[in-house]
């Protein structure tokens, strides 16, 4: 199986490491993976039109709209971790399916990825996914960068004299650095 990662920022890197073990990363690949921002999807999916387009994204119903404008083959898929998440207990959330559909998902499966394709019975579209993401990742997000500011205020206090509670945090504020910026205004485009 042949891919083709566009960015190579943070995610896309860690996507690439990853994949890689399982599939050849190559430009020319007709499973095209857009680890970018929300707000470059729109030029990926023109620029990548007909071919199968993977929708990685931290927010799902724009991206899917958007890649199902320039082509009918998309998956959409949530990969729910990133390059300081433990190895253990991954999971995707797949939002939109086509036909080319099931070696992409199972590619996912390959780096040990819990495959979730419903809830309460019903398949998972990009809006319900959105609407748990506003719920779950939007807060922590918002929550973490006021953590990062929280520890960044106590940078002075030593280690062995933090409270359990504020090294907790602490461990919060360094788990945000795992969010570029682009997964960042993904996640804030979801308000």
């Amino acid at each position: 199986m042949k891919i083709a990662i566009i960015g190579s920022g943070v995610f896309g890197t860690f996507l690439a490491q990853e994949l890689g073990a399982y599939a050849e990363i190559s430009d020319d690949a007709d499973i095209v993976i857009p680890a970018v921002p929300v707000s470059a999807y729109e030029n990926v999916a023109e620029k990548y039109k007909g071919r199968h387009l993977v929708n990685v994204c931290s927010v799902q119903r724009v991206p899917n709209e958007t890649c199902l404008r320039w082509s009918d083959r998309v998956t959409g898929i949530h990969p729910m971790f990133g390059p300081q998440s433990p190895v253990t207990n991954r999971s995707c959330i797949v939002t939109h399916t086509c036909a080319e559909s099931k070696p992409v998902i199972d590619l996912f499966a390959k780096i040990g990825c819990e495959i979730v394709t419903h809830h309460n019975g019903k398949p998972i579209t990009g809006a319900d996914h959105d609407a748990m993401m506003r719920k779950t990742h939007l807060p922590v997000l918002m929550f973490g960068e006021l953590a990062a500011l929280i520890v960044e205020q106590a940078a002075d206090v030593p280690d062995n004299c933090l409270p359990t509670s504020f090294k907790r945090l602490k461990a919060l504020a360094e788990q945000m650095k795992d969010m570029s910026p682009g997964t960042v205004e993904s996640i804030r485009s979801n308000l």
